[in-house]
């Protein structure tokens, strides 16, 4: 049986995984302001970025990445109210 992915759906910064993993996908959408997401292979905001995203009020951005990380993962948001899903395994 393959591998399967997980997933966190986050409205606010936090830490996704610590340890090795891969990232299969993200998706941005922006709440009733612009948002960025920064994903970093860390476990706090001080890290090696993986991506960074950004999508205006009410629209969606995502990224199909499919890149290993080694530390951890860490999502950085802002914005009022954005909504972010991460497939990782």
């Amino acid at each position: 049986m393959p591998e399967t992915y997980r997933y966190s759906y986050l409205a606010a910064s936090a830490l996704i995984k610590t340890g090795p993993g891969a990232i299969h996908s993200v998706v941005l959408t922006g709440g009733s302001d612009a948002a960025t997401l920064v994903l970093g292979d860390e476990v706090a905001t001080a890290g090696d970025t993986i991506i960074a995203l950004a999508a205006a009020a009410g629209v969606t951005a995502s990224a199909v990445l499919d890149v290993a990380f080694g530390v951890g993962l860490y999502a950085t948001i802002t914005g009022t109210a954005p909504k972010v899903t991460v497939a990782y395994r």
